[in-house]
């Protein structure tokens, strides 16, 4: 087996493709076979992966295999924003304009493309930079940051048209 494939790198990657994972839309279990599908392919692969590129490929391979699922079942890839933790629940009234927020969010997102999606949660829900989501989808930096740009002007003005 090669080095690329050491537990170390599996235990640190494979959290991390799961919660993007359940993030995007996919149920836990769907992402549970998803994860271990990835680092199967990574095994069985392993001596034909550049080591440096290994966290890229096993999420590459990880997100085409949850667009595959979707795919084959005919739905749209949804993020879930139920998952996002708030700081402050505080009052019955900010909880009801949260639960407002977030629906509506949900709807903005979900006319964004599947890039567009990933993206926008890999840089504000899971606080990657720019160089640390280009090193895990295999993309120049100058891409990720006009990616984000379109995403989130494209973002800006839909959630706007919604309100």
């Amino acid at each position: 087996m090669n080095r690329a494939l050491t537990d170390e790198l599996i235990n640190a990657v494979a959290p991390m493709i799961y919660g993007h994972l359940v993030k995007i839309g996919a149920d836990r279990e769907d992402a549970k076979d998803i994860v271990q599908d990835a680092l199967y392919k990574g095994v069985l692969y392993a001596d034909s992966i550049d080591p440096d590129r290994v966290p890229a490929w096993l999420f590459k391979v990880a997100i085409h295999r949850y667009y595959d699922l979707c795919r084959k079942r005919k739905r749209h890839v949804e993020i879930s924003i139920d998952t996002i933790v708030l700081e402050d629940e505080g009052t019955p009234e900010k909880a009801l304009l949260d639960g407002l927020s977030r629906s509506h969010i949900k709807q903005v997102l979900d006319g964004l493309s599947a890039t567009q999606k990933h993206l926008l949660v890999l840089k504000y829900d899971q606080g990657l930079s720019y160089e640390e989501i280009s090193t895990l989808l295999g993309l120049p930096v100058a891409t990720v940051s006009s990616y984000l740009h379109r995403a989130r002007q494209k973002f800006r003005l839909a959630y706007k048209e919604t309100e």
